[in-house]
């Protein structure tokens, strides 16, 4: 039996395959023309593509020993693979070739469309056979990452305040005139190449309210108190801690990345809860509306290094010294501490560019320009400063911008 003249009748109807209501026609008519063909009647499939045959005969194995995790259509495949092996009978997969097979391909289409217009699409129910049924994943193939991968699929209940914080996130994002951001660039934004991995995993635990610190500590016994700021005697939230906080460090550090994003000639207003977490979404643009990437890549790193920089000082000053109330660090020690911070990032980005690490290697323009602007008499440097020892950043210990924020 041809699978064309099965599509005569099928071929692009809609099914409804538990729920899976993304199958595509051509496995629709795939299931019918299996299940309408004689278990003991040879089978010929001549497709309009090759994904039939690529999937059941070369791909095979590598999908059900994922449990068809990470394919399209995965519930119509598996029913497919179901059917076709209660056949003894040989089947066969090939692309069309020629005239006459095309043409009835084209055939096809022109009844798909005359049912869609009439609205008398049939739903494929597939005749499957338990025994005949591989459920779950291949042990012997099983990696933590596809075990992990299956555990989301299976819970996909999601926390209430990731929710409430990724929402807001979106908002603030599309509110400021960027292009429509989705959940997934907003995860896909944390692991930037220029957002080291320790500060990535405390931008995760932002957006997933995992901190301990705040309502945390409010259903603890003994530990209530925690919940609160000891320096200001509000509830001591991240939000609270990134923006609102009098506790020293916080303003000296925003001060501090404000002076040196104002060297790249960019308008700075201290980011928010929302930006700091979407640190990664950000866009900068000339005054011709044209993009600015190596000024998004050095706001990367500033923003997130300070927002990392000012909940280390916290957890300094609350838990390193909780035995002395009074105990906080000094604004020299704290500019001197974010100064440290960005030449060490400074230096980082200048290793980076050696040949030595291949195709992982920075581009030296790149660096270059991520760089432009904020370097100690930078007018002195040569064009490519890579390869200088005595590069920094272009702002002194204890220097406070005068156009500070409280």
């Amino acid at each position: 039996m041809r699978l064309e003249t099965i599509h005569n009748d099928l071929v692009g109807l809609e099914t409804d395959l538990v729920n899976d209501n993304y199958t595509s026609g051509e496995i629709a008519a795939a299931i019918h023309a299996a299940q309408l063909t004689h278990k003991d009647v040879p089978l010929r499939f001549i497709c309009e593509t090759d994904i039939l045959s690529i999937v059941l005969t070369r791909d095979l194995e590598k999908w059900e020993s994922m449990d068809w995790r990470g394919i399209s259509n995965r519930l119509a495949w598996k029913a497919l693979v179901n059917i076709l092996r209660q056949r003894c009978a040989a089947t066969t997969f090939r692309k069309a070739d020629g005239d006459e097979e095309w043409s009835f391909i084209d055939k096809a289409r022109t009844v798909a469309k005359e049912l869609t217009v009439l609205n008398r699409l049939k739903v494929v129910i597939p005749a499957t056979n338990r025994s005949f049924n591989l459920s779950g994943v291949k042990i012997s193939g099983l990696s933590q990452q596809l075990a992990y991968r299956m555990i989301r699929l299976t819970y996909k209940t999601r926390r209430k305040s990731t929710q409430r914080n990724l929402e807001s996130i979106i908002s603030g994002t599309n509110d400021s005139g960027e292009h429509g951001v989705t959940e997934e660039e907003v995860w896909t934004s944390l692991r930037a190449r220029e957002i080291r991995k320790p500060v990535a995993d405390f931008l995760w635990k932002c957006i997933h309210n995992a901190h301990r610190c705040g309502a945390f500590w409010e259903n603890i016994p003994n530990y209530e108190e925690r919940a609160t700021c000891t320096h200001c005697g509000n509830p001591e939230t991240m939000e609270h801690i990134m923006t609102l906080c009098q506790a020293p460090g916080r303003d000296v550090v925003w001060d501090l990345a404000g002076s040196i994003w104002r060297k790249k000639q960019a308008e700075w207003t201290r980011p928010s809860y929302d930006e700091i977490m979407g640190v990664g979404l950000r866009r900068w643009y000339t005054p011709k509306m044209k993009r600015r990437p190596t000024a998004e890549r050095f706001w990367r790193i500033l923003i997130s290094e300070s927002a990392y920089l000012i909940w280390c000082l916290r957890c300094e000053r609350v838990i390193g010294h909780a035995d002395i109330p009074e105990w906080t660090h000094t604004e020299r020690e704290i500019s001197a501490r974010w100064t440290s911070m960005m030449n060490k990032r400074l230096h980082l980005d200048k290793t980076m560019t050696h040949r030595r690490f291949g195709r992982q290697a920075l581009d030296k323009k790149m660096v270059t320009g991520t760089w432009r602007g904020t370097l100690s008499d930078e007018y002195a440097l040569p064009d490519d400063w890579t390869n200088c020892k005595w590069v920094l950043v272009g702002i002194t210990s204890f220097q406070r911008d005068a156009h500070g924020e409280g």
